[in-house]
């Protein structure tokens, strides 16, 4: 493996294993033009392991982003370029802590890696078992449903090395593998994955500043030295002992990092320019991931396992719990708006009896107020959880995980999500009507029993409109398609936005709730002007 200008006389002695992964000349560059990795150059051999080291700020993360995910890069506004980059085997990511997709039980994880291989293997329960075997994890995991959220730091990071290698990935990239782990479990963990690298001649780059777990787990040592932009090989071989090991890596990083104090220079300063693109973005987003979700519906469709894992997790989040309390404050809603109708005309002295008013009223409030109102209460509960729990796997790094297994998010993420969460708001958009009109039924039952049939009168527009009110249902139709669209594409763009923090989570979730809502206001507006407009004209 060799690193920086040269081959080492350390890869000169492995040059007989073949190259899994040959990077020349990669340069990246930060959103704000500032250089960060310069002329860098990278080979991984087969059975090879190596540990990256470099100090806070590096820019180590966003090397691995670069070697498995350029276009992801380039979309958050790096200048990524290379003048050769060359891959013998698929290049996987196990970020930190293992970012286990917490929708997935543990077999579920590896079964779902197992069907997006680049060579789909069908992931029945044998096949799952010897991938959980493999790194030594509990084998009752393959036949029953083991939530990932009750498994350990070490057996998560284990369970996702065994996901990355059942996808078909030679090339692994592991980020800060061991933290948050004890030293008895990281030596496991470190013997467990040299193990394995070595039976599935793969290759690992791990980025870690554990030099216990780099003393057990890699052939060689790399610095990324902020200064050139390039990795340095230290000239340290693996010591008889780990202890020997870890002193003198120790005293190499402690000499490279001494150099550094004081050189880092501030935080560079977002441009006016950055921030109104980010603006732009972030309102254009939704019609973004519609688009792509819609073009990747072909490719989930040939995977339905797939689709259904995140539709179901859909579901969950924006039909089935809040269906309780919407239909619970549709109901209060449609009970409340007679009550007012009825004490404003009876109250206010008018001489018309109390069943000609509400005969003359009908169900124009249904029409009215069922569509926005729906839509609120939907972008503030169903929207805001998806959101969230997109947000929450942007978050811990799980979408990353998706990537580093070659899934698309868009056709595994985003097209169930948008779909799930639409249909769900078209139900919950008749729940709320059907609430609106039982709590007005309700009060026409106690309140005014000289009314001959208060079923018609509360559905008749809902119906059988006539000729003059039929517009108004044609409205209401349309906002609830254009609302079931726009809300659960505003969702799922929010939500799964880069995040780097859960003060950033929350605030996805207030601004699509905020958006929508301006926006349902906008669309009520507009399309009344457009109704009267036309029956003016």
């Amino acid at each position: 493996m060799s690193a920086g200008g040269g081959e080492t006389g350390a890869e000169r002695r492995g040059e007989d294993r073949p190259v899994l992964l040959r990077v020349e000349g990669l340069t990246i560059a930060r959103p704000d033009g500032a250089p960060l990795v310069e002329a860098l150059t990278l080979t991984l051999r087969a059975g090879e392991t190596a540990a990256v080291f470099g100090a806070s700020g590096a820019g180590k993360s966003t090397l691995m982003a670069a070697l498995h995910d350029a276009d992801g890069l380039r979309a958050r506004g790096f200048a990524v370029r290379a003048a050769t980059f060359t891959a013998a085997g698929a290049v996987g990511i196990v970020p930190q802590r293992g970012a286990l997709l917490d929708h997935l039980s543990a077999s579920g994880n590896i079964a779902l890696a197992l069907r997006n291989a680049e060579q789909p293997v069908s992931a029945t329960p044998q096949e799952v078992e010897r991938w959980i075997a493999a790194l030594d994890l509990p084998r009752r995991w393959s036949d029953q449903a083991q939530a990932v959220a009750h498994v350990s730091g070490g057996e998560a990071q284990r369970l996702a090395v065994a996901r990355t290698l059942a996808g078909g990935r030679r090339i692994l990239l592991l980020d800060e593998p061991s933290v948050g782990l004890d030293p008895l479990r990281v030596d496991r963990l470190a013997a467990a994955l040299r193990g394995q690298i070595a039976g599935q001649s793969a290759a690992a780059l791990a980025i870690t500043h554990d030099l216990e777990f780099a003393a057990g787990f890699a052939d060689r040592f790399l610095y990324l030295d902020p200064a050139a932009g390039r990795l340095v090989e230290l000239p340290i071989a693996r010591g008889e002992t780990a202890a020997a090991t870890v002193a003198a890596l120790g005293a190499a990083l402690r000499e490279l990092l001494a150099k550094e104090t004081g050189q880092a220079g501030g935080r560079p300063r977002r441009r006016l320019g950055a921030r109104l693109r980010a603006v732009l973005g972030d309102m254009l987003a939704p019609f973004a991931v519609l688009a792509r979700a819609l073009a990747a519906a072909p490719a989930a469709l040939a995977r339905p396992r797939d689709f259904a894992e995140v539709a179901r997790v859909t579901f969950a989040q924006g039909l089935w719990r809040p269906l309780g309390f919407i239909a619970a404050v549709s109901l209060l809603v449609g009970f409340t708006l007679l009550y007012i109708f009825h004490r404003a005309f009876s109250g206010g002295g008018v001489p018309v009896r109390p069943d000609k008013i509400f005969a003359l009223i009908g169900s124009m409030h249904v029409l009215a107020l069922a569509p926005p109102l729906s839509a609120i209460l939907f972008a503030a509960t169903s929207g805001s959880a998806v959101a969230a729990w997109l947000g929450g796997m942007s978050l811990t790094r799980q979408t990353a995980a998706l990537r580093g297994l070659g899934i698309a998010e868009a056709r595994y993420l985003w097209l169930p999500a948008v779909l799930g969460l639409a249909l769900a708001y078209v139900v919950l958009a008749g729940v709320f009507t059907g609430g609106m009109v039982l709590g007005g039924l309700l009060y026409l039952k106690l309140q005014v029993p000289a009314l001959a049939d208060p079923w018609l009168v509360v559905t008749a527009d809902l119906l059988d409109p006539p000729a003059a009110r039929a517009p108004f249902r044609a409205r209401a139709l349309v906002l609830v398609a254009l609302y079931a669209g726009g809300i659960a594409a505003d969702a799922v763009a929010k939500g799964s936005s880069d995040k780097a923090s859960a003060d950033a989570v929350t605030a996805a979730m207030v601004r699509s709730v905020m958006a929508c809502t301006l926006w349902v206001v906008a669309l009520e507006l507009a399309s009344l002007v457009v109704l009267y407009g036309a029956r003016g004209g």
